[in-house]
């Protein structure tokens, strides 16, 4: 029994003095976690601004084709961005440190220019949006 005691000891010890700020080498690291947010954020504001406002457009199909494009530039999965964001909400320290380095880089207004009445800068915005995604217009979804 003391051999086993003994034995069992040094490996508690050593499993105790793991970093506990590693993250696990499936989960996206801090700093791409900040980008893919902030791109998603973008993603978002131009659909609500943008494409969701027609009426015979299909959300849950368009929002999905643009997600998926995020997911395209930043050369991830869907299943990779899910189980990091779970990660991070689980790890609440981690997640304020990205979501305070979000709130320091959003812009005074993120709404889109036509709903404040300024239509005529639409098109800029929308094109200083997908230029952020790094998107071409032509880009498809596979």
């Amino acid at each position: 029994m003391k051999r086993l005691l003994f034995l069992l000891f040094p490996l508690i010890i050593i499993s105790s003095c793991k970093n506990k700020n590693e993250l696990p080498k499936d989960i996206l690291p801090r700093e791409k976690m900040q980008e893919v947010l902030w791109s998603m954020i973008l993603a978002g504001e131009y659909l609500n601004g943008y494409v969701l406002i027609k009426d015979s457009v299909d959300r849950v199909a368009e929002s999905s084709k643009w997600y998926n494009k995020v997911f395209q530039v930043h050369q991830i999965t869907q299943e990779q961005f899910d189980k990091s964001y779970t990660y991070y909400r689980e790890h609440p320290a981690l997640m304020k440190v990205i979501l305070d380095s979000l709130v320091k880089k959003q812009p005074a207004t993120l709404s889109p220019p036509a709903i404040q009445g300024n239509p005529g800068e639409s098109k800029r915005i929308e094109d200083s949006m997908l230029k952020k995604l790094k998107i071409l217009k032509d880009t498809t979804v596979k």
